[in-house]
């Protein structure tokens, strides 16, 4: 009798634990686009944006590396994000630009890193004037409006 009670019990607990996973909102590794809007918005507009830092830190004679590759790396990670939503065309630009901007970084090579950062700012243009949201433009200096 004790062996029918607890493989009641446990069986219960089983059905109880499966019934309340199935309730549960499944997750994905896509991230929707209202917030890959908000992600675009935060790394690109606004004087402290890593965009907007970028540009500070490429004009200056010596610029500072450690924050050159950590603009580098949230470049990276907008990368990511863009290779994960499906209605991006095709991140690989983005990608190469923003891993080359890296290496430069830690070379402290600042003709390299002019470079990248041409290069994805072109793969941003690419996909903004041939299918992407229209909504970039830039200011004088080079900033994102």
């Amino acid at each position: 009798m004790f062996r029918t009670v607890i493989a009641a019990a446990l069986f219960a607990a089983g059905a109880l634990a499966a019934g309340l996973s199935a309730d549960e909102p499944k997750k994905t590794d896509k991230p929707a686009k209202a917030d890959l809007k908000k992600l675009m918005i935060a790394a690109h507009r606004g004087e402290k944006s890593p965009h907007a830092s970028l540009v500070s830190e490429l004009k200056k004679e010596a610029p500072d590396w450690a924050a050159v590759g950590a603009t580098a790396k949230s470049f990276g990670e907008m990368g990511a994000v863009l290779k994960a939503q499906p209605a991006y065309t095709s991140p690989a630009k983005y990608i190469a630009a923003s891993e080359a901007l890296a290496k430069a970084a830690t070379a402290k090579d600042k003709q390299a890193a002019t470079e990248a950062f041409a290069a994805l700012r072109g793969s941003c243009i690419s996909c903004h004037t041939y299918g992407g949201p229209s909504i970039i433009r830039f200011t004088e200096d080079g900033l994102v409006k």
